[in-house]
């Protein structure tokens, strides 16, 4: 659970930025890191390695496969929440949406990663990036304009293989229409 600092009042505000700033910063290291890569590793390939981890990683999430896929598994630590509403708010979520320093409860941002890396154009990241960090602030929004008796939590609990299913087909959605126009076949 996050710490309550995140909770109160504008904090949540700070928080959600501090997610985007997150989201916008791995954008970053994942596009300038693939245009190490890139030289070598051809579009098509390419395109065929991120499709391929998707299959495994659409798999895994549904249960079919189990993979552990590499993640930082530790919290982040609570002494950030001393750092005031704000600024311990902001830094945060800029660590949470960074991706790299907590807990991953699903393996779709790996594959996000992967195809900024290998596919993405600058905007394209950038875009990715803040859709990532957005995808995280609304969690935290939604859940902060519930009700605090832990029904959130429990919907959560009980629609969790269907938001999985959902997830995966939208990411697969958007893999189908992204990879052809990077390699140029679409």
């Amino acid at each position: 659970m996050l710490v309550s600092s995140v909770w109160r009042e504008r904090s949540r505000w700070w928080f959600s930025a501090g997610l985007l700033a997150g989201g916008l910063t791995s954008a970053v290291v994942a596009v300038a890191l693939g245009l190490l890569v890139r030289p070598v590793v051809r579009p098509v390939p390419a395109a065929i390695l991120v499709a391929a981890v998707a299959v495994l990683v659409g798999l895994n999430e549904l249960g079919v496969l189990r993979l552990r896929l590499p993640q930082n598994g530790r919290q982040v630590p609570e002494s950030i929440g001393d750092d005031g509403p704000r600024y311990g708010a902001l830094h945060f979520g800029f660590e949470m949406g960074t991706g790299v320093r907590t807990y991953m409860t699903t393996g779709l941002p790996h594959v996000l990663v992967l195809a900024v890396a290998l596919c993405a154009t600058w905007p394209q990241g950038l875009a990715a990036g803040l859709a990532f960090g957005a995808g995280r602030a609304a969690m935290v929004l939604a859940r902060y304009a519930h009700r605090d008796d832990g029904h959130w939590d429990e919907q959560l609990t009980a629609y969790d293989r269907t938001l999985r299913l959902l997830l995966t087909l939208a990411c697969c959605g958007v893999l189908a229409v992204v990879l052809p126009a990077a390699t140029g076949t679409g």
